[in-house]
């Protein structure tokens, strides 16, 4: 997906992954596991482990279901931290965990709709933690051999809640911070002769409004800046039937000043090879840059499929 800028929303047609929308499930055949580790710099780290296939349901001859298992696990160590005095106290760091169940249920041969179930859990500083519960809508639908369209709501009822009372006591607070909705709807064209893909994806992140609270000194609520646009766009070129090359360009903002300032493009590369008639093994490698550091975003996956 990196390699792509993860416009994946609608992509039926390549390397599916229920994590961008839970309809997609229903059109991996093939049972795929995917394993990826990312090089980042600024003392982040982003691991990712999933699971996607379908299946058919008992007694049923057309349609079918899909079942997607995902991890993401996201954070930053090594921050240096400094009291009121600038003394060093310490080294700190923070994650982020998504777990994700995704379903999906084929209705026609051409349309698939799906859910999505996340549990976050998260961690900002030592003993302050946050456990959320999200869902995500989406739907699939396939125009024709060579064309898909794909619609998603993603992290619907999303929230964190910091207690910073274990630390400051009397003097903590609650802080909630709300989630952005997030629309993504995207298109994939097949390329005549099964040479290649091509994806286009367009989200609108509505930010949550601010809530008043009785308790305003007690309980603060983070607002967030406007809503905004963001389209991307990937590519992906067939070599040959075990090569492919990968190509896309992430935050095309709409909404801001300088639309063109957080431009990531990406580049990647994807082998794979048959050890069996039911065994297949791939290895991707993803690479992209971004405007806030002079090191790319460096992706490495492992692929499993069976049959």
């Amino acid at each position: 997906g990196l390699g792509m800028s993860n416009a994946m929303v609608s992509d039926v047609f390549g390397e599916v992954s229920g994590i961008y929308n839970p309809a997609l499930s229903t059109f991996q055949n093939e049972g795929k596991v995917d394993l990826g580790y990312t090089f980042l710099s600024l003392d982040r780290k982003l691991n990712f482990i999933g699971f996607t296939k379908k299946f058919k349901l008992p007694k049923q001859e057309k349609g079918g279901a899909g079942i997607t298992l995902a991890w993401i696990n996201a954070g930053v160590g090594d921050i240096d931290g400094r009291d009121n005095d600038t003394r060093k106290i310490g080294s700190f760091s923070t994650f982020e965990n998504e777990f994700y169940l995704g379903t999906g249920f084929m209705l026609t041969d051409k349309l698939s709709l799906g859910v999505g179930f996340k549990l976050y859990y998260a961690k900002l500083f030592e003993e302050v933690t946050s456990t959320s519960f999200a869902i995500d809508f989406g739907g699939v639908f396939k125009a024709n051999e060579n064309l898909a369209f794909g619609l998603v709501f993603k992290d619907l009822g999303a929230k964190y809640e910091w207690q910073t009372s274990k630390i400051y006591g009397s003097n903590g607070n609650t802080t909630k911070e709300k989630f952005p909705t997030v629309v993504d709807l995207g298109s994939t064209y097949l390329l005549p002769g099964n040479t290649g893909i091509v994806t286009l994806a367009v989200q609108q992140y509505f930010n949550p409004e601010s809530e008043k609270s009785p308790y305003d000194t007690v309980i603060t609520e983070v607002k967030e800046k406007s809503n905004n646009t963001v389209i991307r766009f990937g590519a992906e070129i067939n070599i040959m039937k075990q090569f492919k090359v990968r190509a896309g360009l992430d935050r095309i903002d709409l909404s801001a000043d300088d639309f063109t300032g957080n431009l990531k493009p990406s580049f990647g590369i994807g082998l794979s090879k048959n050890f069996s008639k039911s065994i297949n093994l791939g290895f991707d490698y993803s690479f992209q840059l971004e405007p806030y550091t002079h090191d790319p975003v460096q992706n490495i996956g492992i692929v499993f499929k069976f049959k």
